[in-house]
């Protein structure tokens, strides 16, 4: 399976489990708290903005698409895992 293919299937089966969390959204403390983790991981890629590992986009800001954003979702090198309020 190409590596396109791969992201596109890992971000589906994580858009899946958002949605049926509810869209649950992580405050902005959070999504800094692990934006912090993500761009000192040796994973990371600065180019894209990218998880090396998940190639979820990943920001420092709230928007729909960000993984950070998400508070169901971890990193799966075990990093930092769900926000739970």
């Amino acid at each position: 399976m190409s590596r396109l293919l791969l992201r596109i299937k890992i971000f589906l089966k994580s858009l899946w489990f958002h949605v049926w969390a509810g869209f649950p959204k992580s405050p902005q403390k959070e999504i800094d708290r692990r934006w912090q983790i993500c761009i000192y991981c040796d994973q990371f890629d600065r180019v894209n903005n990218q998880c090396g590992v998940c190639g979820c986009n990943l920001s420092n800001k709230k928007q729909f698409m960000n993984k950070l954003a998400w508070a169901d979702q971890e990193c799966p090198l075990e990093k930092w895992g769900k926000y739970d309020s």
